[in-house]
């Protein structure tokens, strides 16, 4: 890849926002950068597996699936680059990799092991700031969710669902789960959670068959 292209593709990624031309490439010429190039189909992760880097899709699509404790559901998501990946698992008590990430077209990432991200944080203000910043965000997103009302209705509910099993908040999603078991989850009964299912259907919000949940987009269902 030529040096400008990347540089141009760093500046889509959120830690580098900010930068100068002159200080990304200083800090590329000083990091050690791995680069990977990754084949349609290629497993890049699973999930469990010790983590501890960051990673950075730069080109390509990756295909996200994370499976509840016990099996009981599994959620696939796609995230397309320039994106950030895994990155509450760089550090922290649980340095695992909460997904198991599949590449669906042909992809480019970069990773980053804590010592070359700790050199790179300290050398420059900017992704300093950008890290503080991405990671705080985070934490207020979640303490507003904890003080949020809660929903009223089994719909709210079902939707709320759907939103806190995911990564992206936007986007195609499929849930690989049964009613039976999505309203055991949602401690209610199977026949009102068929009702509420089918009238998302009826509104071409998501699509749904025996043990999947398929939904086109699901920033829609706000």
């Amino acid at each position: 890849m030529e040096s400008s292209e990347l540089y141009d593709k760093l500046f889509r990624i959120p830690l580098f926002t900010g930068m100068s031309r002159d200080e990304l490439e200083r800090v590329v010429s000083r990091t050690c950068f791995d680069y990977h190039k990754v084949d349609e189909g290629e497993i890049v992760a699973r999930q469990g597996e010790r983590c501890g880097q960051l990673m950075l899709l730069i080109d390509g699509t990756l295909e996200l699936s994370a499976t509840s404790e016990g099996h009981i559901y599994e959620v696939t998501e796609w995230v397309h680059a320039p994106a950030i990946l895994e990155q509450a698992t760089v550090f922290g008590l649980n340095q695992r990799f909460a997904h198991t990430m599949k590449s669906t077209t042909q992809a480019n990432l970069i990773t980053l092991d804590k010592t070359e991200l700790l050199k790179l944080t300290t050398a420059s203000f900017v992704f300093r700031l950008n890290i503080f910043n991405s990671l705080a965000t985070a934490l207020q997103k979640q303490q507003q969710e904890l003080w949020a009302t809660c929903p009223a209705s089994l719909t709210d509910r079902v939707i709320n669902f759907f939103f806190d099993h995911v990564t992206l908040r936007y986007g195609h999603k499929v849930f690989h789960i049964k009613m039976t078991q999505l309203a055991d989850q949602l401690n209610d009964r199977r026949l009102n959670v068929s009702h509420v299912l089918n009238d998302l259907r009826d509104k071409q919000l998501l699509t749904f068959s025996r043990g999947r949940i398929d939904i086109p987009k699901l920033e829609a269902l706000r």
